[in-house]
């Protein structure tokens, strides 16, 4: 898998090297907003790595290499994952940067910020590699927009409800937090199966 990983590194490093810039400085911006978006954008990378390997016919090339297909899928997932921890790392260690120029403290609830938004990095990137998968990085970005579509109406149908419960129930934010974090795992664990079953069809 380390060879797949340089391999998609050096394709990646060579071709989009303005937007590896950009998530840069959007890390680096105060504001967890701007942090979040370059950790979503980070963890889209395998899906530009995939769209470069279909266009250089990467797959069936594979299929003379003594590749596994756990490897072959498993290499996209450990990039987006590899990509939105070093954007985190990052972020953090930028906030960390920050308070000590405006010797202002620096709480715990910063790292949890930046934990909570890698989580939804990574689980964006788990809906999305299966569909890349099964119909190809062109039609898969048009199902995962269509997918996007359905669920922001949904939560704009039922957000209020969902807020007024949560509310209700005085959930503790360690809780939640440990509850994201392992619901992060469950869907990246299923996503990871469900991509390795699609990647063996597809051959």
């Amino acid at each position: 898998m380390k060879a797949l990983l340089l391999k998609d590194f050096y394709t990646l490093i060579k071709q989009i090297k303005i937007f590896i810039i950009m998530i840069i400085i959007f890390a680096a911006i105060p504001g967890y907003s701007i942090a979040g978006f370059a950790m979503v954008y980070a963890a889209m990378l395998p899906i530009t790595a995939l769209a470069y390997d279909e266009r250089s016919k990467w797959n069936s090339l594979a299929l003379m290499m003594p590749y596994s297909d756990e490897s072959m899928v498993g290499s996209k997932y450990v990039l987006g994952y590899i990509a939105a921890a070093t954007v985190a790392l990052f972020s953090i260690a930028v906030q960390i940067v920050m308070s000590l120029i405006k010797n202002t403290p620096f709480e715990m609830e910063q790292v949890l910020s930046v934990i909570l938004i890698a989580c939804i990095a990574t689980i964006i990137q788990a809906i999305n590699l299966p569909l890349m998968f099964k119909f190809g990085v062109e039609k898969g970005r048009l199902a995962f927009f269509a997918l996007i579509v359905a669920v922001t109406c949904g939560v704009m149908v039922l957000g209020d409800r969902f807020l007024v419960s949560l509310s209700a129930s005085y959930v503790n934010v360690v809780t939640a937090f440990v509850a994201t974090v392992i619901f992060t795992l469950v869907v990246n664990l299923i996503s990871i199966a469900i991509s390795i079953k699609i990647y063996k069809k597809r051959e």
